[in-house]
């Protein structure tokens, strides 16, 4: 509207005829039967019409008739009248010369447009040069309601006129064309249909406003056309637009009798835009036009209502569904208060739908947007959803697994470690009331390796459950399973071990645990003969390095063992990550974090 008020604004400066006048009330109308008047009797017959003149606005459509009009002369010679009228179908004009001869001119969407003495897409016609002429005789064919205006431009104004025009269309076609794009990619690289209804509904826009400025004729059908699209495109928009809308705003899942019947009210729209397309016979116009423009009404309508249902229903992203479909309402109201005549023609309302369209699919391109923010939103809450379910489901698992480590536990040290001190007592019983000298040797054998497999079953036992972590924390726990690893292997070792870390049980018991297992590999494999041990905790979480100088292995060539897999399936399930560096003869790196 500013771009309107400033282009409206830098005409109005010219000199002369400053911006161009309205000479509307100079004309005179009457209506004739179709095609009843002959070219060689348009002076006798006009005489015998009823003319009346022309209010200031007034609507002048009759379906059943042709239109007349009227106006006296002198205009200044060189001017160019105007009839800033939308989607005039034939327009013929009639100047009576002083000598009695007639100077005839055509115009209007039916017409060629190669044939027209002004090339201008909407409705122009160059005043005779000379001034000569006495009278102006008018005669408009059309099923389209008429809001009469003429005005008469001078040649300076006329240019400024076109070129203020060309600069808004170029803008409004350019930004379309934009957000057209624009959406576009986002419809194939998200595979959201709500932007391909919308992509073609910002087409049959586009497209529309084409069409019923005159620009078609223009650049699409200079040398003329058969058929007229300018109906069945809108209401082609009317339909992609409620499709967007229910797409959009998952009405089908919501309401889904509202669903279907605004499907159906918009497919009825594009089959009655067919029929007239067509020409189809059987349909009469002076009922099917203006239940179109209904159905066009009621489009931005239901999209207007629905939103505004949406929003206060919670569904956020319908503010601006809501803000654009009230701009394009408001629009559509001026326009039909314009095209049937209610409201007087003025530059700003003659432009007020191509306004309205382009804020609209503005509009509906920052919903869109805000579509993928507030997604992307419920995305990142999901994954933080997830997230916190992998947590406690890895927690719950590390808890059965201890669970059952320390029922295992309890039965290798309640009941195999006892069945052995009997047995071992026994053997003690045995020797003292029936030993000599032949049995002792191997009874002295099995004593021992009773004790030998008694220790077995208690370091199994405190693997399987270490009391110790539980009772005293981890990194007593830790520093003691180091001891009882290597005080007598001959490894040298160090740990680097936090105080008061505060971690939860689940992680400390995965650290405790991945430990374990990283001394088992550097005794078993690695040869190693230092071992080093780190475990930091910052604001994230806890970070745990391992390191050992053993022989190492080739990474790629060698799978990951069981011992390995277990490692780091206790950090995955964590929600941690998990690194491991490792080659031959360099020793093994273990590093890993877990977030708490």
């Amino acid at each position: 509207m500013l771009l309107l008020l400033l282009v409206s604004g830098c005409v109005g400066r010219q000199p002369g005829l400053s911006s161009s006048a309205d000479i509307t009330d100079r004309f005179e109308v009457a209506w004739a039967p179709w095609n009843e008047a002959h070219v060689k009797d348009i002076p006798a017959y006009v005489e015998h019409l009823d003319f009346r003149p022309v209010r200031k606005v007034r609507n002048l459509d009759r379906y059943d008739r042709e239109i007349w009009l009227k106006a006296r002369m002198p205009f200044s010679g060189g001017a160019v009248l105007e009839l800033p009228v939308y989607m005039l179908g034939r327009v013929d004009v009639w100047f009576r010369m002083a000598d009695g001869s007639l100077l005839h001119d055509r115009s209007g969407t039916w017409y060629p447009y190669v044939e027209r003495r002004q090339k201008h897409a909407g409705i122009a016609f160059p005043l005779p040069g000379d001034g000569s002429a006495k009278e102006l005789l008018m005669r408009i064919r059309t099923g389209a309601p008429v809001n009469f205006t003429a005005l008469l431009w001078d040649s300076e104004s006329w240019q400024d006129h076109i070129f203020a025009r060309k600069v808004w269309y170029g803008l409004f076609f350019g930004g379309m064309l934009a957000l057209f794009l624009y959406n576009l990619f986002f419809a194939f690289s998200l595979k959201d249909t709500s932007f391909l209804f919308y992509v073609a509904y910002m087409a049959c826009l586009a497209l529309s406003v084409m069409l019923y400025s005159g620009l078609a004729e223009e650049y699409f059908w200079p040398t003329g056309k058969t058929i007229s699209l300018v109906l069945l495109v809108a209401a082609l928009g009317s339909f992609f637009g409620v499709g967007f809308v229910n797409r959009f705003l998952g009405v089908q899942a919501r309401y889904p009798r509202l669903y279907w019947l605004s499907t159906l009210v918009a497919g009825t729209g594009v089959l009655l835009g067919t029929g007239i397309t067509l020409q189809l016979s059987f349909l009469d116009q002076p009922f099917i036009v203006p239940l179109m423009h209904l159905i066009f009404v009621l489009g931005p309508s239901y999209y207007l209502g629905i939103s505004f249902y949406s929003y206060f229903k919670g569904v956020r992203q319908a503010r601006f569904l809501v803000l654009g479909m009230s701009t394009l309402l408001a629009s559509l109201f001026v326009y039909f208060l314009f095209t049937y005549g209610y409201v007087a023609y003025s530059s700003h309302v003659y432009h007020v739908l191509e306004v309205g369209l382009l804020v609209d699919a503005l509009l509906l391109s920052l919903a869109l947007s805000d579509r993928i923010k507030f997604l992307t939103e419920e995305k990142q809450r999901l994954d933080r959803k997830y997230a916190e379910m992998q947590k406690q489901f890895a927690r719950e698992m590390i808890r059965i697994e201890e669970q059952e480590k320390k029922k295992h536990a309890s039965i290798l040290h309640d009941s195999v470690g006892h069945g052995l001190l009997v047995i071992r007592q026994q053997l003690d019983d045995f020797l003292r009331r029936h030993g000599d000298e032949t049995s002792a040797a191997p009874i002295a054998a099995m004593q021992k390796q009773c004790s030998e497999v008694m220790n077995e079953v208690r370091s199994l036992s405190h693997e399987l459950h270490p009391h110790i972590l539980s009772k005293l924390g981890l990194k007593t726990a830790l520093m003691a399973v180091f001891k009882r690893s290597f005080q007598h292997r001959n490894i040298s070792w160090m740990a680097d071990i936090a105080d008061d870390l505060g971690l939860p049980a689940s992680v400390e018991t995965a650290i405790y645990r991945i430990a374990q297992e990283a001394i088992s590999n550097a005794l078993k494999y690695a040869e190693a003969s230092e071992f080093y041990f780190s475990l930091t905790r910052n604001d994230e979480g806890v970070e745990v390095e391992i390191k050992d100088d053993g022989k190492g292995f080739a990474q790629e060539q060698e799978p990951r063992g069981l011992g390995l897999k277990m490692m780091e399936g206790h950090v995955r399930l964590l929600a941690g990550a998990f690194q491991l560096r490792s080659e031959m003869g360099e020793g093994t790196v273990i590093r890993f974090s877990i977030p708490c």
